[in-house]
């Protein structure tokens, strides 16, 4: 597999990657183009794509800064899933010294429940801490989400690091949020 960052002007696989993006996420959590592209040129953002070819095997968005990674963004190929590609993207990932932090839904159905062993399985601890996550359109709603992290659960003090990078740095890239 490999991991690329894909630029705008590679139109085939940038749409592949965005119609991806799009269809994998509420509308709540997804960026309008124009804030991603702002995201891409912050050397902070890494907006990584895996492929096998030409085939896209899926994405994962992420902030890295001071010794955090923040997972923002994962998703597979629907037509792959259940292959390990989504535990291969994690692998990737976690390939570094930094402490990873990610959300996801709460436990309010099949599917989240599943969500949260699959990450568990992949060596994710679920945190005491929640986050009540901004929406990234003007539209829409705040979400409170479930916390975890990789290799050990988060102290207080780092989940606060998280909150501070993710309303101070995260909220830029969202719609109406530029001005910021």
């Amino acid at each position: 597999m490999e991991y690329l960052i894909i630029e705008a002007d590679d139109k085939e696989r940038w749409n592949k990657v965005w119609d991806l993006y799009e269809n994998s996420f509420p509308v709540a959590e997804i960026r309008k183009k124009d804030d991603h592209l702002r995201a891409c040129s912050d050397e902070r953002f890494s907006p990584f794509s895996a492929w096998e070819g030409q085939q896209l095997i899926g994405l994962m968005f992420f902030w890295e800064w001071d010794s955090y990674r923040y997972l923002e963004h994962l998703a597979v190929n629907p037509d792959l899933r259940g292959n390990g590609y989504g535990s291969q993207l994690l692998r990737h990932l976690r390939d570094s010294e930094h402490t990873i932090i990610l959300e996801i839904d709460p436990l309010v159905n099949e599917l989240s429940v599943r969500r949260l062993q699959f990450y568990e399985r992949a060596g994710y601890t679920l945190t005491p801490y929640r986050f009540v996550h901004l929406p990234y359109r003007i539209d829409g709603q705040e979400q409170e989400l479930l916390i975890l992290s990789y290799p050990q659960m988060i102290s207080k003090v780092q989940h606060n690091d998280f909150l501070r990078f993710v309303s101070e740095v995260v909220i830029q890239y969202c719609e109406g949020q530029s001005d910021i």
